[in-house]
């Protein structure tokens, strides 16, 4: 798609005052804010929506529109309901995610329910499907809800060099402090590499985290997730065959228009870091242990509180799903960044559950028993300190 082409969302009169460089940006913002369309279109490269999905844009999930706490929603803004098993395969009728919504002549998957239910002064989410479009799902297939996470300070993670990560790893747990901190490694292109991005270390890169993003989410194909019809199987034939946006076995997403978005989030800017009193005991509870300080190579640390490995949090947080190298109940340990937008925008971990830190370090086990046992033992004061450490990351 050539570049000019592009261009035209508005942007012609701002362009004289524009460096290449911000105005692939600002191209980069309005392709991710778009809505796109079921084919065909009178507009090319607007097209290919679906046929089945759960969005029409990247900012519909990725929204910077406070929602309230998530409750009885079906399923609430920005939420998606994950699909697999312990073996590491999506269902075999209906694929990786459940896809809610459909263009014109078909059937959207399932209706969603979505019910909180205490355990105490905590709480968990049970999504029961109505209505399901296709049949019966496997009887090993486990139903997970799963939150859009924050896309703040996405690109400096890519930026830190594979050596630095795994010099945190401790698969083996050598040093017995209770931590085993292992590597995602995922398969690209036949190569080897770390997974970053994702809930649980999928993705190796924004490119790539944009590209399956747009397979399971808004159906649309990429030259890193070809097929036009996104995430659905074999079983689902009216899927396949429906209209598709791509043209002569191009992606539906152009190479150029993934590169402007992708290269548009990795810019989004982390928040400031955080410090204070809270920042102390954070690191003396050992919650820094996991949610560590990286450096790039120059030695300039990256406050995003991660060490961007699996690490397993016990049977609370375990939903039954593997995905990439993550077993059941391992999860990449979660950036802190922009932690009070997350809560501004509904909740902690990985479905939003956790409607304050509290509650969050409360649901760490396995790994992170010690430190939350560290966090149970603070004096109110300290307790608080801590959690406003957190809360304003």
């Amino acid at each position: 798609v050539p570049r000019r082409v592009i261009a035209a969302f508005s942007l012609a009169a701002a362009a004289p005052f524009l460096t290449a460089a911000s105005l692939d940006l600002a191209i980069g913002k309005r392709l991710f804010e778009r809505n796109w369309v079921s084919a065909p279109s009178s507009t090319k490269s607007n097209d290919g929506l679906g046929p089945l999905y759960d969005a029409t844009s990247c900012a519909a999930c990725h929204t910077q529109s406070p929602s309230g706490p998530a409750n009885e929603t079906s399923p609430p803004p920005g939420n998606v309901i994950r699909l697999g098993n312990a073996a590491g395969s999506g269902d075999p009728i209906y694929g990786a995610q459940l896809q809610t919504r459909g263009i014109a002549g078909q059937v959207p998957e399932a209706d969603p329910d979505i019910a909180w239910t205490a355990q105490g002064e905590l709480r968990t989410a049970t999504v029961t499907l109505r209505d399901l479009g296709y049949g019966a799902l496997a009887p090993d297939t486990k139903i997970a809800l799963r939150r859009a996470p924050s896309l703040r300070g996405a690109g400096l993670l890519a930026q830190i060099s594979e050596s630095e990560i795994l010099s945190h790893a401790d698969p083996e747990d050598a040093n017995h402090d209770g931590i085993a901190g292992r590597a995602p490694w995922v398969t690209v292109n036949g190569k080897r590499a770390l997974g970053r991005f994702g809930w649980k270390a999928t993705q190796p890169d924004v490119a790539a985290q944009t590209a399956i993003a747009f397979s399971r989410d808004i159906g649309l194909s990429t030259r890193l997730d070809p097929q036009p019809w996104g995430d659905c199987t074999e079983s689902q034939p009216a899927c396949r065959a429906g209209p598709h946006g791509a043209e002569k076995g191009e992606p539906e997403v152009a190479d150029s228009l993934l590169d402007l978005i992708a290269g548009y989030v990795a810019a989004i800017p982390p928040p400031l870091p955080g410090s204070g009193e809270g920042a102390k005991l954070f690191a003396e509870a050992g919650c820094a242990a996991c949610h560590a300080t990286l450096r790039f190579a120059s030695g300039k640390p990256v406050p995003a509180y991660t060490d961007l490995l699996l690490h397993d949090l016990g049977p609370g947080l375990n939903d039954g799903i593997k995905e990439g190298a993550a077993e059941p109940g391992f999860w990449r340990t979660a950036p802190l960044w922009d932690v009070a937008g997350s809560l501004k925008l509904g909740g902690l971990l990985h479905d939003g559950r956790a409607r304050n830190v509290g509650e969050a370090v409360e649901w760490h086990a396995g790994e992170a028993a010690a430190a939350r046992a560290r966090f149970r033992a603070l004096s109110p004061s300290d307790k608080a300190a801590l959690v406003g450490f957190v809360s304003g990351l």
